[in-house]
């Protein structure tokens, strides 16, 4: 296979469109030598986040001399871990894009990778999508479940918790984040916390800024109320029985970050997971608990920064956990441990919802005039709040009202 990670062009003569740097590329990755590129096209590409246009995503159109159809693929700035993934492990695994060209340099990476396209989105999944994502999911834990030893060869891989230096401190945080400390959460989250948090050690930090936001409103109506705020500012106090339950399990590869919509499935019936710049190492129950949070909510059509939770779900969420413990057990036997697995999926779920949920909050609703404003706008229909500023709120109310009852159980049942 060949060296991605000593390319034969610079990366900046991709960007400004070089054809002999195309074609250098092109023909290392088809090894044929008669591949020659005569003109290239690009298409800036939205991210499919908040923010509506980050610049970082590229699809090229590559012209061929003497071949009809042009070649497309998808240019990306990316951090160095995501880029380290592609050159040194995505070969290993199927469902990944094929990478053509990679260039390790920090926040400033770039993966050049083959357009994936998406013929069955995720709004049209059905239960045999789901089922079939699953077993490739199983398919991503089982090479390196609890191979430590393997994993550790990958020095750029970070693992989920543990710092790859030194355990986050209470100065570390004053120093990297004065403001959030400044605003208030500093008194919800303990320097105990902090200290065991780990590589999460930021986002508990903005988890308590979001969750001190959220007290200040007096909660959100219908979905997050007191004993939902208490839960989570015991957890800010004391993580450690929620930690060590997930420290604890075995350790394997993970995608870090198993939104739904990560997933494409092409006509061929093949599926790709894309976007690996949070792969890290630690239990498979994060990458579980993640993927059965984010399958029931779609993207809005032609609003891809907007939200709205599924009518009627392909799968329930027992029948995903299920078959992912079917699926691990059929791989591992013995080696796995589905009762420890499953008993670990409360700490997985509320770990989850503290830091991909909280943090939110402090940015969402950090500029409200008042509670009492707050209020009055969750009394307001859905069709009077289009055209607000809190038109965004709308798709994600049925969603996050499930997220917050799970939670709430899953707290208590620690």
């Amino acid at each position: 296979m060949p060296d991605m990670g000593k390319p034969q062009v610079d990366v900046t003569q991709l960007l400004q469109k070089d054809t002999n740097a195309w074609t250098a590329v092109l023909r290392r990755h088809l090894r044929q030598d008669d591949v020659t590129v005569t003109a290239v096209a690009s298409t800036p590409l939205h991210n499919e986040t908040d923010k509506r246009y980050k610049p970082h995503l590229i699809r090229y159109s590559l012209t061929l001399d003497e071949h009809p159809e042009p070649v497309t693929c998808i240019g990306k700035r990316t951090n160095e871990i995501e880029a380290c993934f592609y050159r040194d492990i995505a070969p290993l695994y199927p469902f990944t894009p094929t990478c053509w060209y990679t260039h390790v340099y920090g926040h400033e990476s770039w993966v050049i990778l083959e357009d994936i396209p998406d013929h069955y989105p995720q709004a049209t999944w059905t239960t045999a999508d789901v089922q079939e994502i699953i077993q490739h999911m199983a398919g991503l834990h089982a090479p390196t479940w609890n191979q430590p030893t393997t994993l550790a060869q990958y020095e750029w891989l970070p693992h989920l918790f543990v710092p790859k230096h030194h355990h986050y401190t209470w100065d570390d945080l004053q120093e990297e984040h004065k403001l959030l400390l400044t605003k208030g959460p500093g008194s919800i989250i303990s320097e105990h916390a902090i200290y065991h948090a780990g590589r999460m050690a930021p986002a508990f930090l903005q988890a308590a800024n979001g969750l001190a936001v959220m007290r200040s409103l007096n909660g959100w109506p219908g979905i997050l109320g007191e004993s939902h705020l208490a839960a989570a500012a015991d957890l800010l106090d004391d993580p450690v029985p929620l930690l060590d339950t997930l420290k604890q399990l075995p350790t394997t590869l993970l995608h870090g970050a198993m939104h739904a919509y990560h997933w494409h499935s092409t006509l061929f019936a093949d599926y790709h997971l894309l976007d690996w710049q949070h792969v890290c190492t630690g239990p498979g129950v994060w990458d579980l608990v993640y993927f059965s949070e984010w399958v029931d909510l779609l993207h809005e059509p032609d609003q891809p920064w907007q939200w709205r939770s599924r009518d009627e779900s392909p799968c329930s969420e027992e029948t995903i956990i299920d078959s992912y413990m079917l699926a691990m057990r059929a791989r591992l036997g013995t080696e796995f441990n589905a009762r420890q697995v499953r008993q670990a999926i409360a700490a997985a779920r509320c770990l989850y919802v503290l830091t991909a949920w909280f943090p939110h909050f402090a940015t969402w609703f950090a500029e409200m005039p008042n509670a009492y404003t707050w209020q009055r706008v969750n009394r307001l229909r859905d069709q009077d709040l289009l055209g607000t500023r809190f038109e965004t709120i709308i798709g994600y109310r049925t969603h996050l009202r499930g997220v917050f009852e799970r939670f709430l159980h899953a707290y208590h049942t620690l």
